[in-house]
């Protein structure tokens, strides 16, 4: 039973909290590796470390982020997408001291380096050729070949696409057409989203010329976080666990590789800071206003970690975790012609889904629109685009001859839409797909149709 003896030691409970008090205190300013030093980099939601036990993690976290992947072989070319801004310049780094004779284990592999300048609109020429001078003696210093190329590029054909040396004038002939398209799209949320997608194309592309199988790209924590709430908000729900993953592996011959998808944006400040880096582009300040989905979405995420911590982890981890049931059996031919995503609008069968139900609203919420207004064009109403293949030739100059292999020619925009994701389709939902979507991409469908029309004629003789 209770007795007073028993609580004899109450009045000491406030001493003995100051002292695990300063015991808790003590162990925050010591370094969480070693225990020793005291703690100089203090990360929001962990324990401190000291300077030289901060570098040590922060060089074995890049490290074990290629070594677990295995993907990497001796003798890959990598292709280091270099936009100027500190998560690039941090992965230059990196990577230039996991090269080093000193290092441990040395990182064996090609490495190239690409300048994509895309300020085609915010900046003015000497503006791009200024920043295009300083990323290019960034570049030298680091010791490794640098080329630079123009977002425009990526209107033209592979073959054709014309990639300088940083130190040479790049070719912006395209820049009008690029701005007359994006100028064309309704918003800055497709806009943004329409770039993002056509500097990812030019990435692989420029891969390709430059004999590169793998691209890395320097998206950080908070990057992979903010994309992620910004694809649900856009459609690409099904599309999260390719933007979250360390590996996109989308295409089938080059892979798209995030080896700073760890890192939180202040452990990149820090190890600038102690190297002495300085970005030669800065990013947007939260505090702008956000004129875009994309951009509301990284400032909520920036705002919701400063005051929780574990936000962007949480983000970030949980959409690598969620990815959409495979279909062993699916083609190439399956995915978006724009974003290379499954395809998920079901245009035809019975199968009840998300994409079967909006469509259906859609057509009944259509009913008393006019059949030629632009958000109705995407069921393919006497639209078409006549285009000429290479290896084909007609029997008149003019291309109006009705022939067979005319007809063969005519895209409409029926065809584009069918082979375009559910959220690549609201980009161009209030402009002319056939006008607006780059040449390249109604090749692309160009080939797909003739591949599928083969195919059928075809079917009969395969086993």
């Amino acid at each position: 039973m209770c007795s007073v003896n028993d609580c004899r030691f109450d009045d000491n409970d406030d001493e003995i909290t100051k002292n695990k008090g300063k015991d808790s205190l003590a162990d925050v300013t010591l370094c969480r590796k070693c225990k020793y030093e005291n703690a100089d980099v203090l990360l929001i939601g962990q324990s401190g470390y000291c300077k030289t036990c901060f570098l040590i993690v922060t060089n074995h976290k890049f490290r074990a982020a290629l070594g677990k992947s295995k993907i990497i072989r001796h003798g890959d070319s990598i292709l280091v997408d270099h936009s100027g801004e500190l998560n690039s310049t941090v992965l230059l780094h990196l990577i230039k001291a996991g090269m080093s004779e000193s290092a441990h284990k040395r990182l064996i592999f090609k490495t190239v380096v690409l300048y994509i300048d895309d300020s085609t609109v915010e900046r003015t020429s000497e503006e791009r050729d200024m920043l295009r001078h300083r990323i290019t003696e960034e570049t030298k210093a680091s010791g490794f070949d640098g080329y630079a190329v123009s977002m425009s590029q990526v209107l033209n054909e592979e073959d054709t696409l014309d990639i300088k040396p940083m130190d040479k004038e790049i070719n912006c002939e395209n820049d009008n057409r690029l701005r007359a398209i994006l100028a064309s799209l309704s918003d800055d949320t497709s806009r943004t989203d329409l770039a993002n997608q056509l500097r990812r194309r030019l990435l692989l592309s420029a891969a390709r010329k430059l004999h590169c199988n793998k691209i890395f790209v320097a998206d950080s924590a908070v990057d992979i976080a903010a994309k992620v709430l910004g694809d649900v908000c856009l459609g690409r729900g099904a599309q999260l666990s390719t933007q979250a993953n360390f590996c996109d592996a989308r295409c089938a011959d080059i892979k798209i590789l995030k080896p700073m998808r760890d890192f939180a944006q202040q452990e990149l400040v820090y190890y600038s800071e102690h190297h002495e880096i300085n970005s030669v582009k800065s990013t947007e300040s939260p505090s702008v206003p956000a004129t875009s989905i994309q951009g509301l979405a990284r400032n909520f995420t920036t705002g919701l970690e400063s005051q929780f911590s574990g936000t962007i982890s949480t983000v970030f981890r949980t959409a690598d975790k969620i990815s959409p049931k495979n279909n062993v059996q699916q083609s190439t031919e399956d995915n978006c012609a724009l974003c290379e995503a499954r395809l998920d609008y079901v245009s035809s069968g019975n199968e009840v889904t998300a994409m079967r139900a909006i469509e259906v609203s859609k057509l009944v919420s259509s009913k008393s629109v006019n059949a030629s207004s632009p958000s109705n064009r995407e069921n393919g109403e006497s639209n078409c685009l006549v285009s000429r293949l290479d290896n084909e030739e007609c029997c008149n100059d003019s291309g109006e001859c009705g022939c067979k292999n005319d007809m063969k020619r005519q895209i409409t925009a029926e065809d584009v839409w069918r082979y375009l994701c559910y959220s690549c389709r609201r980009i161009f939902r209030s402009s002319e797909i056939l006008r607006t979507l780059p040449a390249p991409l109604l090749f692309a469908v160009q080939q797909r149709i003739a591949f599928k029309s083969m195919r059928e004629k075809i079917s009969d003789f395969l086993l």
